[in-house]
Order: C-alpha cells, then sequence, then structure tokens
C-alpha cells in the first residue's frame, strides 16, 4: 500500500481549512490592532538610571564643551531635566536651583539661570511645571531671540534639590544642538580641572552617595546622571510623554526597585490598585527601558488579548461568529480600547482578567461538567474562572464587586448542573416503571427495580462526585488561589507597603497580611488624583455612557490643539443605550407572555435571552464597581464599555435571527432588512471613528479642525476638554 506525505503547503492548505472565514478575519483584524496600538504608544528612549539625590543636597556637573566648534554653536543653548519619584506631597511645587560658575573660580553666580519650579505630578498652585516627573523639561533655553547665552568659561554648574528624588537624567545642548559632554564622575572632573581640582574636589565627591546612611549603592553613583545623554525629548505629545496618571505607576515602579533604601517622610505609591497591576509595567520596562513603549507595551498587550476574546465569547454567547466578529471590532474602535486600553496603566489587564473569568463560567454554565472526564472539563471551567478571578483581584481589589456576577453564573450552573442529574434519575425510574407496567413475571419486575436502582446509585454517585468537584474546585480558585496571587503579588511591593502603613517604617513591625490587607482596603478609595482625573470626576457617575469626554494628557501649542481625549464613540454610546433597554423590555414581554409557550418564543430566543442575563451581569456589576467612590473618571468605564458595546450586536442578532422578510446574500452574508439598517449604523460609526482619530491619538490639529471634527461630540465640559 502506498504512503503520501503530505508537502508543507497541504499541511498549511489543511491547517487554516480548519478555520472559517470570520475567525480567520478576527485573527488577522487583533494582529493589525495590536501593530497599530504597539507602533503609536510611543519610542524606546529611555531617560536612563535614576539618582538618588537627597533633600537640600547639591550636584555638580563640569561641562566640556566641544572647542572646536567656535564660542557661540559650543555655548549652552538649552537644558533639559528629567525627574522621577519626588517624595514630597503630590500637586506640591518644588524649587531646583541652578548656579554656575567658571572653572577657575569657586564664586557661583545666578544670573541667566537660577530657579526652576515644578509641580510633583501636577501643580496644585498653577505656578510650577505640570506633568514633569517622568518627562523631559526644558528648563533653560538660551537660544530664543533677545535671551543671553552663558560664555563658555561657565563650565561648572551646580543643581540644588529641596527633598528626596530621583533625577534620572539631567542635559545640556549647545547653540548647535549637540549635547555638551556633562562630568559627574569625581575622577573624570579632577583630570578635567586639572590644576584647578582644590576648588571643586569637595563638590564632585560630594555627587557620589553610594556610602550614604541610606545604603544608596548604585543609586547614589553620580554617572547615572549622564548615562543617557542622547535619550532626551523635546516632544510635546503623549507619543515621547507620560500621562499625569502613568506618573504614579512609575513611582510605584521606582519603590519596587529601590526597596529598603526609600526615604523616610512623604512616600507616594500606586494604592488605587492591587499589587498585580504595577508588576506588568515593571516588566515592560526591564526588557525595554523606562520608556513609553516599555511602560505600555503590557497594556497594549492586553487590550489584544481582550480583542480576540471579546471575539471568543462573543461567538458561544450567540452562535454566530459574525455577530462575534461584529462585537470584536465595535470593542476595538469604541474609543477607550484605543485611549486608555494603550496607557500604562491597570485598567487593561484588569478587564482581561475579569471577562476572561466570565467566559470560563459561562463555559461551564453552558456546558456543565463532561461525564466522560469531569475533572478536565471542571478545571478547564471552574478552576480557569477562578484562576482569572484571583488575577484580577490582586490587580484591583474592586473586582470583587463585578465577580458577583460570576458567582450568579456559577449558582445557576450548579443548580442547571443538579436538575439535570434530578432529571437523569427521573428517566431511569420512569423507564423502569413502563417497563413492570406491560410486564407480567414478578421475577422480572424485581430485576427491573434492582436495575433501576443500581443505576439511580451510580447517578447519585457520579452526582455526588460531580457536586464535590465543582466546589471543591470553585474554592481553590476563588478563594485558595485568590490568596495566592494576592501575597506572591505583594512581595516586590512589600517595602512600599512598609513605607505606607507601618506605623514606625525604620523598625517595621506590622506583618505582611496586615500590610496586603491595609492595601486591599486602602484600593476601595480612589487617593491618586491627578489634576485631570479631579477635573474629569465632576459627578460619581460621570463617565457613565461615557457622553462626557475625559482628557488623559494635553499639551500647549501656539495655534494647536494637542489633548489625548477618552470617549465612548457617541454613535455606540446611543446605539447601546438603546440596546440595553430593547433587550431589556424583550426579556421582560418574553416572560410576562408564558416564556418558551408565550409570543415571544422563537428558536434563538434562549441563547438570546442567556446573553443578555450574562451582559446584563457584567454591566451592572461593573457599573457598581465604581457607583459609591469619589474622583471617578471615564478611564474607569473600561471595563463597563466592554459589556455595554456588546449589547449592540446582541440587539441586532436578536432582531436579525427573527427577521423573517426578503433577503439577499451579500459576500455571503444574508442581507434582510436588519442587516441593511445595520450596515448603515455601522456606516456612522466609522465617520465618528475617523473624526476622533485626533484626539483618540493625541494628534495636534488646529483649533477649528479640533471643533468640527471632535469638538461636537462631548455634551459637558470638563474644564480640560475645551475648544
Amino acid at each position: 500500500m502506498a504512503v503520501f506525505k503530505q508537502t508543507k503547503a497541504e499541511k498549511a492548505r489543511e491547517f487554516f481549512a480548519r478555520y472559517s472565514k470570520f475567525t480567520k478575519a478576527a485573527a488577522i483584524f487583533v494582529l493589525a490592532f495590536f501593530v497599530l496600538c504597539a507602533c503609536t504608544i510611543g519610542g524606546f528612549n529611555s531617560p536612563g538610571k535614576a539618582y538618588y539625590a537627597q533633600a537640600e543636597s547639591d550636584i555638580v556637573f563640569y561641562l566640556d564643551y566641544d572647542s572646536e566648534k567656535g564660542s557661540t554653536l559650543g555655548q549652552i543653548g538649552e537644558v533639559y531635566i528629567n525627574v522621577g519619584a519626588v517624595y514630597a506631597p503630590i500637586g506640591s511645587d518644588f524649587k531646583l536651583n541652578f548656579r554656575r560658575a567658571s572653572a577657575s573660580s569657586t564664586s557661583w553666580l545666578s544670573s541667566r539661570m537660577g530657579n526652576v519650579t515644578l509641580g510633583n505630578v501636577y501643580s496644585s498652585s498653577g505656578d510650577g511645571t505640570t506633568g514633569a516627573n517622568y518627562n523631559w523639561i526644558k528648563v533653560f533655553d538660551y537660544t530664543q531671540e533677545g535671551s543671553s547665552t552663558i560664555s563658555t568659561t561657565y563650565r561648572i554648574v551646580r543643581i540644588t534639590v529641596p527633598c528626596d528624588m530621583l533625577i534620572n537624567e539631567v542635559v545640556f545642548v549647545d547653540q548647535g544642538g549637540d549635547v555638551i559632554r556633562a562630568v559627574t564622575d569625581e575622577a573624570e572632573a579632577r583630570t578635567l580641572l586639572g590644576g584647578n581640582w582644590d576648588n571643586y574636589r569637595d563638590y564632585f565627591h560630594a555627587n557620589d552617595k553610594t556610602a550614604e546612611k541610606y545604603k544608596l549603592g548604585a543609586y547614589g553613583d553620580p554617572n547615572r546622571l549622564v548615562d543617557a545623554q542622547n535619550n532626551y525629548s523635546g516632544g510635546s505629545s503623549v507619543y515621547s510623554n507620560f500621562t499625569q496618571d502613568e506618573m504614579y505607576t512609575l513611582m510605584q515602579i521606582d519603590n519596587i526597585l529601590l526597596g529598603a533604601r526609600m526615604p523616610d517622610g512623604t512616600f507616594n505609591a500606586d494604592t488605587d490598585s492591587g499589587p498585580l497591576s504595577v508588576l506588568f509595567p515593571l516588566l515592560g520596562t526591564l526588557i525595554f527601558g523606562k520608556s513609553a513603549f516599555g511602560l505600555r507595551f503590557f497594556s497594549v498587550l492586553f487590550t489584544s488579548a481582550i480583542v480576540a476574546l471579546a471575539y471568543i465569547f462573543a461567538r458561544r454567547l450567540f452562535g454566530r461568529e459574525g455577530f462575534a466578529f461584529l462585537a470584536a471590532v465595535l470593542f476595538a474602535g469604541g474609543g477607550l480600547a484605543l485611549t486608555v486600553g494603550r496607557l500604562g496603566l491597570s485598567f487593561a489587564p484588569v478587564a482581561f482578567f475579569v471577562l476572561a473569568s466570565y467566559y470560563f463560567m459561562y463555559k461551564f454554565l453552558t456546558d456543565g461538567i463532561s461525564a466522560e472526564n469531569p475533572a478536565k472539563s471542571a478545571c478547564g471551567s471552574i478552576l480557569a474562572s477562578g484562576i482569572f478571578f484571583a488575577l484580577a483581584f490582586a490587580a484591583d481589589p474592586k473586582t470583587v464587586i463585578s465577580a458577583v456576577g460570576v458567582l450568579a453564573m456559577f449558582i445557576v450552573g450548579a443548580v442547571k448542573q443538579a436538575r439535570a442529574h434530578s432529571a437523569a434519575a427521573r428517566a431511569v425510574r420512569q423507564e423502569m416503571l413502563d417497563k413492570n407496567a406491560a410486564e407480567k413475571s414478578e421475577e422480572v419486575m424485581r430485576a427491573n427495580i434492582e436495575a433501576c436502582e443500581k443505576e439511580e446509585a451510580a447517578l447519585r454517585a457520579e452526582h455526588s462526585y460531580q457536586g464535590r468537584l465543582t466546589y471543591l474546585l470553585f474554592i481553590l480558585g476563588f478563594v485558595v488561589a485568590t490568596l495566592a496571587v494576592v501575597m506572591f503579588a505583594a512581595l516586590p511591593s512589600y517595602y512600599s507597603y512598609v513605607n505606607l502603613y507601618d506605623p514606625n517604617p525604620a523598625y517595621a513591625s506590622s506583618g505582611i497580611f496586615t500590610l496586603v490587607g491595609k492595601a486591599i482596603r486602602d484600593a476601595f478609595v480612589l487617593n491618586n488624583t491627578t489634576s485631570y482625573m479631579a477635573a474629569n470626576a465632576s459627578t460619581v457617575f460621570g463617565w457613565f455612557v461615557a457622553l462626557k469626554g475625559a482628557t488623559l494628557f494635553s499639551a500647549h501649542g501656539e495655534g494647536t490643539y494637542l489633548a489625548f481625549n477618552a470617549q465612548l464613540n457617541i454613535g455606540m454610546a446611543v446605539t447601546a443605550l438603546i440596546a440595553v433597554l430593547f433587550m431589556s423590555v424583550y426579556a421582560i414581554m418574553y416572560a410576562v407572555t408564558g416564556g418558551k409557550n408565550g409570543q415571544y418564543a422563537a428558536e434563538h430566543a434562549p441563547r438570546a435571552l442567556r446573553a443578555y442575563f450574562v451582559l446584563a451581569l457584567g454591566l451592572v456589576t461593573s457599573l457598581l464597581q465604581y457607583a459609591f467612590l469619589g474622583s471617578v473618571s471615564a478611564a474607569h468605564g473600561f471595563l463597563f464599555d466592554m459589556f455595554y458595546i456588546a449589547f449592540i450586536p446582541l440587539m441586532f442578532y436578536t432582531v436579525y435571527c427573527q427577521d423573517a422578510g426578503e433577503a439577499k446574500k451579500v459576500l455571503g452574508i444574508r442581507m434582510n432588512s436588519t442587516a441593511k439598517v445595520m450596515a448603515a449604523v455601522l456606516a456612522v460609526y466609522a465617520v465618528i471613528f475617523l473624526l476622533s482619530v485626533p484626539m483618540s491619538f493625541g494628534i495636534s490639529v488646529s483649533p477649528v479642525a479640533a471643533s468640527v471634527c471632535f469638538g461636537w461630540m462631548t455634551f459637558l465640559n470638563n474644564g480640560f476638554y475645551r475648544i
């Protein structure tokens, strides 16, 4: 017999033949979404390693000018600084004092330099520069017309800091646009200063703080101040700058990296999320550097995974791949996926974990536990759902409210499973009664009874085993796994929690469980308020239905509007509200008119109502997650919008299945009246999406263009979202 081996091309064709056109389209769409987001979240430029500057200390630089460039081009043109975590109250101003001196004199001059006022994350007074942390701030510009340049004889610059802080980099740029070599190391400065070394020896010696009482180690190495000189950025968009909210994430990363070396006094950290949330951006910065790309990479990865899971989940909900693909596309282009989902915040991973927990519990609700392989099927539904809940809770403890929906599905699934076993037992008993009703022989009848009792005993044993397995895996996933994930995730943040919650951080006495318990409690109160967050949260439900625009980042430019705004596509927001009301009325009418035997009964009705049940659970619980918290921004609606948008394809699916009108096939799709209306609605969404591209990607446009394109999309101004 001949044996034929498949070629690679044949294997490839066979592999792709397994999947439908919508599944292939969804895979391509998810990949395209990921590439688009990854290419627009920022560059790889890292501001270098952080140097620990202690309160009231001086940092001294020797500027090694390029003498071949001449006296004009070689002089200082611009000075940039990149400050990291500042251990002062959020919103407070702090001043950096710049002084200069010549290499031949210790006389410090402040003319044409002086104090620079920066705000810690933002400036409450409005006097300091807002959004200074981790971004490149131009503190001096001597290239402007009318400004006097500093002579190249002034080679020494001293910076005095008012409080403990991390400084990532200080860059001096000459009039020709090239970086001036800056030296902070004692040995290098001694060589360059030569005979004038005695005048500055103590200053450069003080730069090195590796032996200070805080045991700063590498953080006291002055070379960290000049290790990424060519990475400075003069850009003003979100592509090259971090948002205020991301600064809390970066502070938490700095705190973790500092460990036991953190200072006393004011201590800032991300307390609005759980301990797991910071570990993903931390990993991103360790791989790609403390760059915009590094911080945001895992958020983009999780957002892309949500788009993929939206397709998979909707396919199971609707049983129609076309509507599943529609759900994925609507979520991806709805607004928050391209804004909030691309930032280095906790919203994307939290939303993915919650949605995955819902998906696997819905799998248990619909499929139950397989009689052939109960352990495998239970682990693939209940345990998987519990593990994803554990991850969600560890990333944001507030998701325990969203888990109410998962619990409701578990209860319904367990009841359904119990009823199925009861029905099976009744069927066995009825079969025996039917046999004995037509049987004359008592011996045969007795044999039938015994066989029935054996089969019932086997069913009871099976039910008992599956019941124990169900509840055991539920406890393992939702209780044991949650405790384990939270505790392991909290270990990197141990010293942060000590500084935040221990009465005496220098002599910590609180146990790890006490510290983590306080951190979880703290997550239910939003403390990390930025100037944008406060403006975007005028009311508790200010983000509800996303009719109010929320500014995440803005920059001032002459004659331009440059802002990064989060807002659900207003067309989708209105349609989704109609869909929620429509499906709610449909569910009520179905129930009051007799259910399966009523006038609203249809082949697709049970599936549509089951989908409505799941989406309504997600919608209500994600809404309640922030209903009792103040300072809630539109950005917090990310999880809510996933379930909210899903009502649109659910409504069209319900109507489409009942539409018995004349239909024509277009590209293999049955185009009835509902499909035509849906196509028109999607066209409106597409137009609004194209108009909102500048605000979704932070593209600079003229105020007139901004007003025409997306100024009309928000009904309420928030103090920043203005044209």
